[in-house]
């Protein structure tokens, strides 16, 4: 049984206590502006580093039970990849609308976000759906 060594979590946490800390002495509004680039940062690093691991899209299918051949391991990498793509976009939006009228970044991080990611779970069910029914034919 390989144990893990516990630096690399403690050294993350406290980066990202520095970090919270740092935007937070900064005082302002610019903590409620910047909460949605750091969890939209953290999201996308999950999604990019797994692929060099196990791809997250993998695992959640695992924890649910399915049985994947090598076509199911692909498309989960695929899927993958995809979310990666669609949170670095998302990721570099989010910084943008930084710099925008609180309006338009009220707006974009408020709203329009969400319904886009929405958007890009059900489009991922509906692919995966037909994909399940087109190889069981």
């Amino acid at each position: 049984m390989r144990r893990s060594k516990p630096w690399p979590t403690v050294i993350r946490v406290v980066a990202g206590a520095a970090v919270v800390w740092g935007i937070y002495c900064l005082r302002g509004n610019i903590w409620s502006r910047l909460y949605p680039v750091v969890v939209t940062a953290a999201v996308f690093s999950v999604f990019l580093f797994s692929l060099w691991r196990t791809p997250l899209i993998e695992v959640f299918a695992r924890r649910m039970g399915e049985e994947l051949d090598s076509a199911g391991v692909e498309y989960c990498r695929r899927a993958t990849v995809a979310w990666v793509i669609f949170l670095g976009c998302h990721l570099a939006v989010t910084v943008a609308t930084l710099w925008a009228p609180l309006s338009v970044w009220a707006w974009y991080n408020g709203f329009f976000a969400y319904m886009l990611i929405g958007a890009m779970f059900l489009g991922e069910f509906l692919v995966r759906k037909h994909i399940k029914s087109s190889s069981r034919k």
